[in-house]
């Protein structure tokens, strides 16, 4: 007879931190991408 390996897999603190880390890095490019397209309009305008 062969034993079932049961293994209890939870998500660890570590994963969610390094989640969180990724969105607010996302978050600060997508700013940062939405600022230089406002002042590449900006300074079109601006002419």
């Amino acid at each position: 007879m062969t034993k079932k390996h049961v293994s209890n897999k939870v998500p660890t603190p570590e994963v969610s931190s390094n989640l969180k880390g990724t969105f607010i890095m996302v978050m600060i490019l997508g700013f940062l991408m939405v600022g230089a397209w406002f002042g590449a309009y900006w300074l079109f305008i601006s002419r």
